[in-house]
């Protein structure tokens, strides 16, 4: 099982923005590095773009994702995956996020149910088996 580690500050800056958002999806990117280990080292939220069905889906935009990316080089870091929430649904992998998935990125998914109550999952996809594999989660201070 692979290791995602991140900062308890920065899972509870995703828990806040879950809850801000509840009952739609919302969606950010995580930033930091992936050498020795993947460590998230900032979370940035950003705006859910499908407004249609944002209740289930959400979208991040070419342009919110480029320029996440510009700032996260410039820092001498990279975007190593995705979060987002599902309101009042598991969190596991829908098929939408099945066909959307990247190999190499992390997808954290929160389950909230009635804004309040959590779980949080980290995912891999694995290219060849065409399917995620749940990723432990290090949180640490």
């Amino acid at each position: 099982m692979t290791l995602l580690c991140i900062d308890k500050d920065k899972l509870r800056e995703i828990e806040n923005q879950v809850k801000k958002s509840y009952p739609s999806e919302c969606c950010g990117l995580l930033i930091g590095t992936n050498a020795s280990e993947k460590r998230v080292v900032d979370v940035r939220p950003v705006q859910n773009k499908n407004f249609e069905r944002a209740h289930d889906r959400y979208v991040i935009e070419r342009g919110d994702f480029e320029k996440v990316d510009r700032e996260a080089v410039e820092n001498g870091l990279q975007i190593i995956g995705v979060y987002h929430s599902h309101p009042d649904h598991p969190a596991i992998p829908s098929t939408y996020d099945t066909e959307h998935a990247c190999s190499w990125f992390s997808y954290i998914i929160v389950a909230v149910e009635g804004g309040e109550k959590m779980e949080i999952k980290s995912w891999v996809f694995d290219e060849k088996k065409k399917q995620f594999k749940e990723e432990e989660i290090n949180s640490y201070e």
